[in-house]
């Protein structure tokens, strides 16, 4: 136990030191620069009234005011030496005239003037030196002196020389002498001789040994050697905390830090046992208010921030050991009032809340606002498991109730509150999703098992749908309605507006997943339609008010009766409908958009986008959607679901566009558009071409072949688009579908089909057959893919197309050659076969070279000249071995008949162009 009080008392000595040694060292830089500058005018305005004559009035008046500005600086430094730089430069006020500097008036950086005096080679002492002199040596001597005594009081345990009552009051008594001594030394330092000079922090560091020594004596009368009851040791360490807390106001910050966790830790060191609720935190409510009184008037907000955050800890503590049915009523009600000490003493340190009527004010916070933010968002979250612990009951909903009211009253007073207002809401959203969830944190494994801490799963029945429903109905009216009606005096109309309507959709949209799991119900679908006739009430109200407010809460609310509308739609539809009615919703949000040109409804119709392509492409249901299980038919869900889903899309993308490059919303629509397209005429093909004719069905190499044409169409088409809008996000999914098609041309043409080494029925028909479908399509796609890449002057695309539509078509005639000579697959070429391959290679390189030439594309004609090459190598050094008879007669003629016309068309091409002209690629 001694080693835990050391312990805790070279903490509060390390935070001490820190605070004044890091953050407070520019500031006394900054006094002990003004403080000389003082004395250096003095002297210089003196010489100046002797040395100056007359005429001289001005420039003894410019002196004069740069005195009087640096003395007034000094003046308000030495009254506040703890505010942060950051507090006063949020502040956002300006100077007022009789602490403003003229402008013709400079006055130099005191930084780099204090640091130029400090390291000036003439001897003086140095900054770091007069710390280490000063400030270090005497806190150090002062834990020394701290140490030393309990060294003392060691010895003598050791050496029998006092029993322990005499060591207890011994240590009270010294702890008390030091205390006194420390503030005597404070009030008198600038009356006694031998204390000028002396530095601030000296009377802080003997009275905190004090302090500690008291405390130390007093908590081991109890814990050590048993002499007074645990109840009296509460009351003699809770009142020391109290007294370091108001010698705090004096003493300074480490003070409050010592009777801020000194009476936070008390009940920890000191334990009744009763355990009981009611005493203990009436208790910590009176700390924490005293820390934060005195915390408050000398504006340290690191204390005030440590404070609330150890006082929540406290509830977080209660909750995982001592907890029982009943608590709820004091720990509810003490988090409830820290909330409130917490708004009404962490404001106005953030301006901007309360005068940008934009979202981003809220977010422009100074830290003192952040930290009242995470108060405030630990306080909403313990209400609602403390809620959960008590089971639902009336006091929870109660408290809970009283807790909302009070921050939206907050909220309403003050728009800097919006952010508290916020949580609060979400908090209350945050139940009803969890409702019966067990185990959101690891209840059981730290509770072991108590079975008062543990929620029961269970789904939404009776007896506790009753009161499901009724709280859902609740908050979602509670919500809505004070919204609707404090909505003309909130500054932050877009915001608000839109929670007014988006919650109770919300909490709809709980309901009916939790009780009903997204299965249709006409129950649900007309609270959608009596929402969407509220939203729509509302909506007209708010235009009859439009002049006043703007355009904005109208179409917040048309917004909402719009979405309310397609909610129920899905509730009474089956699950695919939930897409399409999302995807009218954006159709009417554009609407909206163009009847109010409102811009925080083009955000919101991308976010209900991006959830619709979520839904469609990253849900594994879909594939469950056929309840009826075998074959689906023709006409399906997929045609709602997917296919007019997409022609929402594309409405909505129209609608939506302005025309304007890097339109984000515009693009996205636009690519969810043909990415809907694509996955719907892909889905379409597995119903329709599938083993079983349903989503689940093996594959077929029919099958295969069709998806491999549409993704290629596809890559084609957002290739279009790409050059023609240029967008970026187009070509991002057309290079991913180009390698979607990669792989469907190599498994359908390369291993499912392969009728070079395995049997493979393609079909009987020489050129219309399998092949055609799974390679001279795609290769006839790739080609115009690469015209269209010339178009958009893409030098790479043109070069990879370009190869993938040669090598795809070469492939398809070798396969249709074979094809003819074994239909099924397989088997060994004769002559004739190997003559056919000479023969269509070489049409293939006459076609590429004429086309060439014609176009006059040099990279063509290089692919026509390569394979004429492979052509001249194959007759030369294969058909001449292999080859018997007329087959290698017309061989050789062939080529040499071809090679003959190929000069005589460059011969020709050159003289219709002229000498010398070169062709161009």
């Amino acid at each position: 136990m001694d080693g835990i009080v050391t312990f805790v008392f070279l903490i509060l000595g390390a935070v001490f030191i820190y605070r004044n040694y890091v953050e407070n060292g520019k500031l006394r830089k900054q006094v002990d620069w003004l403080t000389k500058e003082i004395d250096l005018l003095e002297k210089e305005v003196s010489e100046l009234l002797k040395t100056l004559g007359k005429g001289q009035e001005k420039e003894i008046e410019k002196a004069a005011l740069v005195k009087d500005h640096i003395m007034e600086s000094a003046e308000q430094v030495k009254e506040k030496p703890s505010l942060k730089k950051e507090e006063a430069a949020n502040t956002e006020e300006p100077p007022s005239e009789t602490t403003a500097p003229r402008e013709d008036i400079k006055i130099p950086n005191p930084f780099y003037r204090a640091e130029k005096d400090e390291t000036a080679s003439n001897g003086g002492i140095s900054g770091f030196e007069k710390d280490l002199s000063s400030r270090w040596m005497i806190w150090l001597g002062g834990i020394a002196f701290a140490l030393g005594g309990a060294f003392l009081v060691k010895y003598s345990i050791d050496a029998g020389l006092l029993n322990p009552a005499v060591r207890v009051v011994m240590g009270t008594l010294l702890g008390v002498v030091l205390t006194i001594a420390g503030e005597i030394l404070r009030q008198r330092r600038s009356k006694i001789g031998w204390l000028e000079g002396t530095p601030d922090y000296l009377p802080v560091a003997i009275s905190g040994a004090g302090f500690f020594t008291a405390f130390a004596a007093i908590y081991a009368s109890y814990a050590l050697y048993h002499f007074i009851p645990a109840l009296m040791a509460f009351i003699v360490l809770a009142s020391l905390s109290f007294l370091a807390t108001g010698f705090a106001l004096y003493q300074g910050r480490f003070f409050a830090y010592l009777g801020m966790i000194g009476g936070l830790l008390i009940p920890m060191l000191v334990s009744t046992g009763s355990g009981n609720a009611w005493a203990l935190f009436p208790y910590l409510l009176l700390m924490v208010a005293a820390s934060l009184w005195v915390s408050r008037k000398q504006a340290w907000v690191d204390v005030v921030a440590s404070s609330l955050i150890l006082a929540m800890l406290w509830v977080v503590l209660w909750i995982f050991t001592n907890w029982q049915m009943g608590d709820i009523i004091p720990v509810g009600g003490y988090l409830l009032i820290l909330t409130g000490l917490n708004m009404a003493l962490l404001n106005g340190a953030s301006p901007l809340r309360k005068t940008d009527p934009k979202l981003s004010g809220m977010f422009a916070t100074h830290t003192v606002t952040k930290i009242s933010d995470i108060v405030t968002l630990l306080s909403v979250v313990l209400l609602v498991s403390i809620v959960r612990l008590d089971h639902y009951s009336i006091l929870g909903f109660s408290l809970i109730t009283a807790g909302l009211l009070v921050q939206g009253y907050a909220t309403y007073r003050s728009a800097e509150n919006d952010m508290g207002g916020v949580i609060a809401i979400f908090g209350i959203i945050f139940m009803l999703a969890t409702w019966h969830i067990e185990d959101l944190l690891p209840y059981k494994l730290a509770l072991g098992v108590d079975t008062t801490h543990v929620m029961a799963w269970s789904a939404i029945m009776p007896p506790s749908l009753e009161k499901f429903l009724l709280a859902c109905g609740f908050y979602g009216a509670l919500i809505g309605f004070a919204i609707f009606i404090r909505l003309p005096e909130m500054l932050r109309k877009p915001l608000w507006a839109t929670m007014g309507n988006l919650v109770p959709l919300v909490i709809l949209i709980i309901a009916y997943f939790r009780i009903k799991d997204l299965d249709t119900s006409i129950y649900f679908a007309i609270a959608a339609l009596i929402l969407a006739c509220l939203f729509t009430l509302e909506a007209r109200f708010m235009h009859r008010q439009s002049e006043e407010q703007g355009m904005t809460p109208v179409a917040a609310y048309a917004s909402g009766a719009s979405m309310a509308l397609a909610l129920g739609l899905s509730m009474v539809l089956r699950e695919a409908w939930l897409s399409f009615a999302l995807a009218l919703e954006i159709v009417a949000l554009a609407y909206i958009w163009q009847k109010t040109a409102v811009r925080g409804l083009r955000t919101l119709a991308l976010l209900l986008t991006s959830t619709v392509l979520i839904r469609l492409f990253f849900n594994e249901n879909i594939f469950e959607y056929h309840h009826g299980g075998g074959a689906m038919p023709v006409i399906n869900w997929l045609f709602y679901g997917y296919g007019l889903t997409a022609v929402l899309f594309a409405v909505a993308w129209r609608m939506f566009d302005e025309k304007r490059a890097g339109d984000r919303l515009v693009s996205v629509l636009k690519a969810g558009a043909i990415m809907l397209l694509i996955s719907f005429i892909t889905l379409e093909t597995r119903v329709l071409f599938s083993q079983n004719n349903n989503l689940t069905g093996a594959i077929t190499s029919l099958e295969i072949a069709l998806h491999t044409i549409n993704w290629a169409a596809a890559t084609t088409l957002l290739m279009w688009r790409e050059v023609k809008d240029q967008d970026r996000l187009l070509g991002m999914l057309r290079r991913f579908m180009s390698v979607i098609t990669l792989i469907g041309l190599l498994i359908g043409g390369g291993f499912e089909n392969d009728i070079f080494s395995s049997r493979a029925n393609v079909g009987n028909l020489p050129v219309f057959n399998l092949l055609f479908l799974q390679l001279f399509i795609p290769a006839i796609l790739f080609g115009v893919k690469a015209y269209l890449s010339h178009q958009g002057d893409r030098k790479n695309s043109i070069m990879i197309y370009g190869i993938l539509s040669f090598l795809t078509m070469w492939y398809w005639l070798t396969a249709e050659v074979h094809h003819y000579f074994h239909p099924g697959g397989g088997g060994y070429a004769s002559d004739w076969e190997h003559y056919s391959y000479s023969i269509v290679w070489l049409l293939y390189s006459i076609g590429l070279l004429v086309s060439g030439l014609k176009y006059n594309s040099r990279k063509i004609r290089m692919a026509g000249l390569g394979v004429l090459s492979i052509v001249v190598i194959k007759v030369f050094l294969f058909d001449m071995n292999s080859l018997e008879g007329l087959s290698r007669a017309l061989s050789f003629m062939g080529l040499g008949a071809a090679l003959i016309g190929i000069g005589y068309l460059y011969q020709r091409l050159n003289n219709v162009n002229g000498d010398g002209v070169e062709l161009k690629a």
